[in-house]
């Protein structure tokens, strides 16, 4: 017998039940330890290596290396409960399988609900818990094969278990009332509160079971005359996102490659026959252009040349325009002194 990793005790006997259901063991517990041992202690098997894989991971647990070799049972009491009195000798224990099981507290309130489920619930085992954002509220209790009439389908029925004392203290405060309980769940399945599938551990594979609220959820009604009650489901996240890529996969199918590849290449070939026909028709017509271009350029060049007889022509032409300019201004100044001189001409110099 282990009570912290220490072997405080013994088996002393065991026996198998009359009607076979069971084993009966009796254990001895050494003073002063025996005072740990009162009327909430729990005992469990604590053989060998315990290792378990499921959505929390891989897990092993042992006591000692002597409980290795010859195995052994280990108990512990709550610390809320370390102060009540010594159990008396001869007190019934219930024998745990694990520890695990043997700290959980006790369930007294359980209510059963069924899950149906379109798709491949690999990894999901009898136990797997039922976890409501992160709090595991219930487990798993059955898992089913079955055929659906309406649908032409074969459905997975899943029952779990959920234990409504794991709440919070503020909903277990109020009594719990048949026709209050269906309102608050049926604005709840209103809102999108669904069951999904979901992957509690990548490396073990093992899945576990999601309650949440799904707002994008399809519309769905609970229907009160079925025992136990159906709660709806949404497809898990790897169910969604093989459907997505399935409906990618079919949109790909559709798309005529053979079709779009013979019309590139006919775009390429003409494409190309265009560069050729750039290359020896437009080309050299272009050249010509540019060739003809290049000769009025150098033309107009030399045309307006400085040293060219035109532009020598052109700035004389200049010269004179300027001295004809000039004697009109004379004769204007010389009109507007001597007026009389459009009636009786310019009048001799008296000098």
């Amino acid at each position: 017998m282990y009570f912290r990793r220490l072997q405080v005790g013994q088996v002393a006997a065991y026996d198998l039940d009359s009607d076979g259901s069971g084993v009966s063991v009796k254990i001895f517990i050494n003073s002063p330890f025996d005072r740990y041992v009162n009327s909430v202690t729990r005992f469990w098997h604590a053989s060998g290596i315990d290792l378990s894989l499921d959505a929390g991971g891989v897990r092993v647990t042992t006591e000692s290396l002597v409980s290795l070799l010859i195995g052994g049972l280990a108990f512990e009491t709550p610390a809320q409960s370390a102060s009540t009195a010594p159990a008396p000798p001869d007190t019934e224990f219930i024998l745990f399988p694990t520890r695990e099981e043997a700290a959980r507290n006790p369930d007294r309130l359980v209510e059963n609900y069924i899950l149906v489920f379109r798709e491949s619930v690999r990894g999901l085992a009898v136990g797997a818990p039922v976890d409501f954002r992160g709090i595991v509220i219930g487990e798993v209790a059955s898992i089913n094969v079955d055929y659906d009439p309406v649908k032409a389908d074969i459905v997975i029925p899943v029952e779990i278990r959920l234990y409504p004392d794991r709440l919070s203290s503020r909903y277990r405060e109020r009594p719990a009332q048949s026709r209050n309980s269906r309102d608050l769940l049926d604005k709840m399945v209103e809102r999108g509160f669904r069951a999904q599938l979901r992957t509690g551990n990548l490396l073990t594979g093992q899945i576990y079971i999601a309650l949440d609220l799904f707002p994008e959820a399809a519309k769905a009604k609970l229907d009160w005359t079925k025992r136990p009650l159906e709660l709806p489901t949404v497809p898990g996240s790897l169910q969604e996102l093989q459907t997505s890529m399935a409906s990618i996969a079919r949109k790909l199918d559709r798309v005529p490659f053979d079709t779009l590849g013979a019309n590139l290449d006919e775009t390429l070939r003409n494409a190309g026959s265009l560069l050729k026909r750039i290359d020896t028709e437009v080309a050299p017509e272009l050249h010509a252009t540019l060739e003809n271009a290049r000769r009025t350029l150098s033309s107009a060049e030399r045309v307006l040349s400085p040293d060219t007889p035109l532009q020598v022509d052109a700035r004389e032409a200049m010269r004179e325009i300027a001295r004809a300019a000039q004697a009109f201004r004379i004769l204007a100044d010389y009109l507007e002194r001597h007026p009389e001189a459009l009636l009786s001409g310019k009048k001799e110099d008296s000098r």
